[in-house]
Order: C-alpha cells, then sequence, then structure tokens
C-alpha cells in the first residue's frame, strides 16, 4: 500500500469528524436565529397577565378605536379608578378600574371596545389600554358596568397589574373612551389619587 493511501485512509475520519460539526452547527444556527427574535403576541410576558383570549394585557401606542360616527346612543354615565365597592356585598374591594356604559339609543349595541389611557401628569409618562367587551351587549336604554381587575368573572376583563396604576404612587389621570358601531364614541375622565392601588376604601 503506498505512502498516499495511507494518509488518505488516516484522513478520512478527520474529515468525517469536520463535516458532523458542520452539519450541527449550522442546525444550530437556524434554531437560534429563528428563536433571537420577539416572543409571540398570544405568549404573556412575566409583567402581563394574560387575558380571557389568551393574549399578554400589554400597552398599546395609540388609540385603535376608529369610529368616526356622530349619532349619540353611547354614554359613560360614571367610571371609578379608587374606592369601588361589589355591588352584590356592598362592601369595599379592591380599587380598580370600573366603567358604567348606557345605551340611549332604540337599537341594541354590541362589539364594544374600550380604550383607556393612565397619565402621570408629575413625571409627564403615560400607557394606553385596548380591551374588547367580548359577550357585553346593551339592550337599549340599558346601563351595564364593567370592570377592569384580573377576577375573571362575568363583566371582568384582565388588567397589567404592572402598570402605572399600579406601582405609580402619584396622582394619575385616566382618560376613557368607550365605542359601539354607529354611534359616537363616548369619553370620560377620572383622576386617581396619589398612593397607588390599595385594597378597600381609601
Amino acid at each position: 500500500m503506498s505512502m498516499r493511501t495511507n494518509q488518505i485512509k488516516r484522513a478520512l475520519p478527520l474529515l468525517a469528524v469536520g463535516l458532523t460539526a458542520v452539519v450541527i452547527a449550522g442546525c444550530g444556527g437556524s434554531g437560534t436565529s429563528s428563536g433571537s427574535g420577539p416572543p409571540a403576541a398570544t405568549t404573556p410576558s412575566a409583567g402581563a397577565p394574560a387575558g380571557a383570549d389568551g393574549k399578554a394585557v400589554l400597552p398599546v401606542p395609540k388609540n385603535p378605536i376608529a369610529n368616526t360616527a356622530t349619532a349619540p346612543g353611547l354614554t359613560i354615565t360614571k367610571a371609578l379608578v379608587e374606592n369601588n365597592v361589589s355591588p352584590d356585598t356592598g362592601k369595599p374591594v379592591d380599587d380598580h378600574l370600573e366603567i358604567a356604559l348606557k345605551n340611549t339609543s332604540a337599537k341594541p349595541l354590541t362589539q364594544i371596545e374600550v380604550f383607556y389611557k393612565i397619565t402621570d401628569p408629575k413625571k409627564n409618562a403615560s400607557e394606553g389600554y385596548y380591551t374588547k367587551l367580548s359577550g357585553v351587549s346593551l339592550k337599549p336604554g340599558e346601563t351595564r358596568t364593567v370592570n377592569f381587575d384580573n377576577t375573571g368573572t362575568p363583566d371582568h376583563y384582565a388588567v397589567n397589574k404592572y402598570s402605572l396604576y399600579y406601582l405609580d404612587k402619584n396622582a394619575l389621570v385616566v382618560d376613557i373612551t368607550a365605542s359601539a358601531p354607529d354611534v359616537k364614541p363616548a369619553t370620560f375622565t377620572v383622576k386617581k389619587d396619589s398612593g397607588g392601588a390599595e385594597a378597600g376604601v381609601e
């Protein structure tokens, strides 16, 4: 057997090891690249609980409500951001956003959506949140109260427990917009005292 043949035989195992390493590295590189992007929108982050649809409750950059209707029909009769009371027991419950919606039109209102913006005037900081009120419809003349508090009960919707509302100790302003098709969006502004969210009556 020639010296050249012996050299080739000795080189073949090394070549096989090298090719295997290249293939493995190529597979690993592909996985790392696809996994390095942002997580899917349906995966809740550690700082935001999941809503009823499984998506994380995260701030939105601007109000997504595009309703340009001008006919009256939907009003916000009351909004609370503190000193909430249970309608069932009459006892204080944890502070949260509570909105009373009234249908003043002659037809049922469905596909209701809500956008609320929390602002800290002292810090000049704000966050906006958007929710579709799935399952909520208003008969003509009906008033219905919706809550944003993570209890998961009917007419209660998920919130981000790491929002300004829960973490900011300064006084806050909450601007609310509620909308339903074919009627003018309703707006309401409510102020929250300094001290952060607390349990029960302050």
